[in-house]
């Protein structure tokens, strides 16, 4: 049985929708019963309450539908909705027809300032998208159902107590890196769907450009997984090297987690920490160019085990 764990509500609906698929006809015919009452109250339906950064990016038809389905989709008590949020989500923008939104220069929410001035500069006008025909096309592309049904969980990974003490027999996670990412603000579209605040998710994730900071909390995140993980059970950690960007001296992070976090805790390590070279093409990070933060191109595979 797989757990997933998120605090970021974004990537818990995502986790929640894999773990849990209901069968195709069931969403199928979700769709179809949305858009027919969507179709009998779009009158109803007005925009003027919405963010302006958001009408800047939808055609105002394909907008009230998107109000509409945040409105209608009863996301904590059917799965079948929670699965529709997640398609939702997923084609809500980017660069090609497949996306409800006016051309973005990539999938992860940009600035509304950047979004704005890329608008301006390629004079993109707002497609007219039937969210509803979309979302068809996206079940059809991407549905897959697994044979056994997890859990997930929206738990602070230094306090996950809905995990019993020695239950688990194998992690698999990427912990945030210091000072790469923002989840909350380069997902402020999607969040805006799900009715939640960027900002206030960033509140709750865990975020610093201190290495000592990043080293007491993975300390914590350490101590947690040894208290659910069987005995000699593995946990397997994706760190990235990172750079400080003032004097430009690269980090094994890693390493260090390994030496500062995890050895003084028991953890035995399994096999030499190994880098893997990631092209620019495949970091989600190469779309801030210059202004990446101290993302490198070295990810590290961390295995452990419990001693």
């Amino acid at each position: 049985i797989g757990i997933g764990n998120d605090l970021n509500p974004l990537a818990f609906t995502l986790t929640k929708a894999k773990s849990n698929v209901p069968l195709k006809s069931s969403v199928f015919r979700r769709i179809c019963f949305l858009e027919k009452k969507f179709e009998k109250t779009i009158n109803k339906i007005y925009l003027s309450k919405e963010e302006p950064n958001i009408k800047m990016i939808f055609n105002d038809y394909t907008l009230k539908q998107l109000v509409f389905l945040k409105n209608n989709l009863r996301i904590n008590q059917s799965n079948v909705d929670t699965f529709i949020a997640a398609l939702v989500v997923g084609i809500i923008h980017g660069g090609s027809e497949g996306y409800l939104s006016l051309k973005m220069p990539n999938t992860f929410s940009m600035a509304p300032n950047y979004v704005r001035n890329y608008i301006d500069q390629h004079d993109l006008t707002k497609p007219k998208r039937n969210t509803f025909s979309l979302l068809k096309r996206k079940l059809e592309r991407c549905y897959q159902r697994p044979l056994q049904r997890g859990k997930t969980y929206k738990q602070d990974a230094r306090k996950i107590i809905r995990i019993k003490d020695f239950s688990i027999d194998l992690i698999i996670t990427s912990p945030p890196y210091t000072r790469v990412i923002k989840y909350g603000q380069f997902n402020w579209i999607r969040l805006w769907f799900l009715g939640e605040n960027s900002k206030e998710v960033d509140k709750d994730l865990f975020f610093s450009q201190s290495i000592p900071k990043y080293c007491s909390f993975m300390s914590d995140v350490l101590k947690e997984m040894k208290r659910v993980l069987k005995p000699s059970a593995k946990a397997v950690l994706i760190i990235g090297d990172v750079k400080d960007r003032e004097t430009e001296k690269i980090f094994n992070l890693a390493e260090i987690i390994y030496e500062k976090c995890a050895r003084p805790l028991g953890f035995n390590l399994v096999e030499k920490i190994r880098p893997d070279i990631i092209s620019d093409d495949n970091k989600v990070s190469k779309i801030w160019g210059k202004k990446r933060g101290n993302a490198t191109k070295i990810d590290r595979i961390l295995v452990l085990e419990k001693g």
